[in-house]
């Protein structure tokens, strides 16, 4: 399938509209701390606790178990993810003579803990979901920052998960409905494309142009609309009639990789039979950004009080 054909969408007629950065500074909801970096007012973060918690919630009745991943993450790990080969570029540097990076993924801590292990068969499908280890790390920097939305930092809530490929396949299927759902009762807009991932790796590339339906594709990105800065801003027919910062953008990237990750970190099942991955992360300050873009901050203040 061809990248950026649409396979759901919800529209919506009304939005509040504005420059949500500059606003947000302009109330003290951010405050400017170093390039590509911030600092979160009380009322910001109140609202991302907020939108995070359902998050979880929707997790666990889909069976995840809450973990706490590390994040340094040792160059070992990052070679077997393929990171230092494919988006080197986004790694930043730390540790002892910078021998470990700032993880910029999340899900890699599992991957290297299950390093050489056979599963036995009867614990998969694993499905765990992780937040509380902090900051996803990105040297954003070269890449246009825009505002809160990308910058080097950021908030993430982030599901892996393993198993034979119908199981990976129908849990990514799952937590995306799940989130897609939540976007529709915060009044959000939203659509789901075939996308190509953080990293262009030639196995995952020949995977999306071989797939035939939605479900063998295997990266599919949420986007919804943002208030955002950059040049190239997105915007379908529907959005004709918003404001000049519409911009439709991915918050989520949820995929079914096939297993060149379980292969690359020797990873095996017990009944012999292939093991594929898969993950879902939501980038919860752009959902933040989206949702005050959508409702405005005096109604999100509202929201947060009532």
């Amino acid at each position: 399938m061809k990248l950026g054909t649409v396979i759901a969408t919800q529209e919506i007629e009304q939005m509040a509209g504005g420059d949500v950065t500059a606003e947000a500074l302009d109330r003290g909801w951010i405050h400017e701390f170093a390039e590509g970096q911030y600092i979160y007012g009380a009322p910001w973060v109140r609202l991302l606790r907020k939108l995070q918690s359902a998050v979880l919630d929707r997790a666990a009745e889909l069976g995840f178990e809450e973990w706490l991943f590390p994040r340094l993450i040792p160059r070992e790990a990052l070679d077997s993810f393929r990171l230092s080969q494919y988006a080197p570029e986004l790694l930043v540097p730390a540790g002892i003579d910078a021998d470990q990076v700032l993880d910029p993924v999340q899900c890699i801590s599992l991957y290297q803990m299950l390093r050489g292990r056979e599963l036995d068969i009867s614990t998969t499908p694993i499905r765990i979901v992780e937040t509380l280890g902090g900051w996803t790390w990105r040297n954003e920097l070269s890449r246009h920052p825009d505002g809160p939305i990308k910058a080097r930092e950021f908030m993430r809530v982030e599901h892996v998960f393993l198993g034979s490929r119908d199981d990976v396949r129908r849990i990514r299927g799952e937590v995306r409905e799940a989130l897609t759902g939540l976007l529709s009762s915060w009044g959000l807009a939203w659509q789901v494309v075939v996308a190509e991932g953080c990293m262009e790796i030639p196995s995952l590339v020949q995977m999306q142009e071989d797939a035939q339906t939605p479900d063998e594709v295997p990266v599919q990105d949420i986007e919804v609309p943002l208030s955002s800065l950059r040049a190239d801003r997105f915007r379908p027919e529907w959005a004709n009639h918003f404001d000049d910062r519409f911009d439709l953008r991915e918050i989520s990237g949820c995929s079914a990789e096939g297993n060149h990750m379980t292969q690359s970190f020797g990873i095996s099942s017990s009944d012999g039979e292939e093991l594929w991955s898969g993950c879902c992360g939501i980038g919860m300050n752009r959902l933040v950004v989206a949702y005050l873009y959508r409702h405005g901050f005096d109604d999100a203040l509202s929201s947060l009080n009532g």
